[in-house]
């Protein structure tokens, strides 16, 4: 991975949008780039899912088991604790491999050497983690998790804006979203299948990131440059390179506060809800995964069906601000019932209520950011800053987690949690609503 050291000056926005040697158009020329064929998509689709298959279950399961089977007595800290420094890592590695993917040169491509570096040592970093059996080692080995899988990001988010034309692209990143939540379900029901034992749960979606990445690295015609397509290395401008000044964007700032609030909320709830089950509805390792199985079907159905028709109801009104209060409101009612649940039963009500509302902004996320995105130009540093929205809070509500169901005499007050997240949830949609450049 050979990131460029020299350069000459780059073309401006307004330049005509200049070829690469690989033959393709430099990324943010959409309308001039060439219609995607469907081994292309589907390989990008099948990547993105092996890579979220290894990632979500983790951080949303199989972290959970681990950590109750080290330290069941501090589960929750220490949970907090590993999914703080990951989400920490996690931060810092977006941001930094992301942006030298952007200067990389040689035949092989831009996006290549890092696809097939995260590939190799992200499913090095799951053998570590499978038999991780202390806190330390539990920390260390999630934390390279997440510093590798970032590494295979770093290659694969920027496919679509170097590949997909405008007329392709909502389809595309329709399907590529909705990998998530399928990579979510089944990692769900691995657990289910191997529990109590958790290791395969964890090593089996490290074949199918081998797999599905071995795939697109074969399918994908990717971009090239030479040395002098790349300004010069300078570490100062680089760093500075990651900040947006609020006054000259806006909406661009109001755009990532909402949706940094938003997803926060979400958080609240998807990362604690094995304690929850295990603690108020007395589920155990045996048979914690069957329950997680059916929450996590649940929420994937209602997701997926919300999304595809509240995009198409958006679409057609060319509104946007208006789902994502709608989409706020019901995660609030969901986080309620979630936080007074008495039964399993109520709590799948509340996760289903989530899935609604999940799907609701899924719709319409994508589409205010796209809107509010500052130049054409800079759309690949952008895309980077709206990322840190959505890690932030994996490694802020860990942190205040503790504080919350700490309040009162069980220390496990997770009505606290959940009603708190709601409320930053609904602050955030309300945040949305000043955004003046989207309907």
């Amino acid at each position: 991975m050979a990131p460029a050291d020299r350069a000459t000056s780059q073309p401006s926005e307004r330049q005509a949008a200049p070829v690469v040697s690989s033959g393709r158009p430099v990324a943010g020329s959409l309308d001039t780039l060439p219609p995607t064929g469907f081994r292309l998509q589907a390989s990008l689709v099948f990547a993105f899912f092996g890579t979220w298959f290894a990632l979500l279950p983790a951080t949303q399961i199989t972290l959970a088991l681990k950590v109750d089977q080290i330290d069941p007595d501090g589960k929750a800290a220490t949970l907090s604790l590993v999914l703080g420094v990951g989400s920490f890592i996690a931060l810092i590695a977006q941001y930094v491999f992301g942006a030298l993917s952007d200067r990389t040169v040689g035949r092989f491509g831009m996006r290549r050497p890092w696809l097939l570096g995260g590939m190799v040592t992200g499913v090095l970093s799951l053998f570590l983690l499978s038999g991780a059996d202390t806190v330390p080692l539990l920390v260390l080995a999630w934390s390279l998790t997440q510093l590798t899988f970032n590494v295979l990001l770093a290659g694969l988010n920027p496919v679509i804006p170097d590949q997909v034309p405008r007329r392709q692209l909502g389809r595309v990143s329709g399907w590529v979203g909705i990998t998530q939540s399928l990579a979510t379900v089944s990692g769900a029901y691995l657990v289910h299948v191997f529990l109590p034992d958790v290791t395969m749960a964890i090593l089996v979606p490290g074949a199918f990131v081998v797999v599905s990445i071995v795939i697109l690295l074969f399918v994908l015609g990717d971009r090239t440059q030479t040395r002098v397509e790349v300004p010069p290395f300078h570490l100062l401008t680089f760093v500075k390179g990651f900040w947006r000044n609020p006054r000259q964007a806006p909406d661009f700032t109001l755009a990532w506060v909402s949706r940094f609030m938003v997803t926060f909320g979400n958080v609240t709830l998807a990362s604690y809800q094995v304690f929850f089950l295990i603690d108020r509805f007395g589920y155990t390792r045996a048979d914690i995964g069957t329950a997680v199985l059916q929450v996590t079907l649940t929420l994937t159905v209602c997701t997926v069906a919300t999304s595809i028709v509240v995009g198409r109801i958006s679409d057609h009104l060319q509104r946007r601000k208006i789902f994502v209060l709608i989409s706020a409101t019901i995660v609030a009612l969901s986080h309620v019932l979630a936080a007074l649940a008495d039964d399993f039963a109520m709590f799948v009500v509340a996760i289903a209520i989530a899935g609604l509302a999940n799907g609701v902004y899924l719709a319409v996320d994508q589409a205010v950011i796209a809107e509010v995105l500052p130049s054409r130009a800079t759309v690949g540093k952008d895309m980077g800053l709206l990322h840190l929205a959505n890690v932030l809070p994996q490694t802020l509500v860990p942190a205040v987690a503790p504080l919350l169901l700490a309040i009162g005499a069980s220390g496990d007050n997770y009505s606290a949690l959940f009603i708190g997240g709601a409320i930053v949830s609904i602050v955030g949609a309300v945040i949305n609503q000043f955004i003046r450049s989207v309907r």
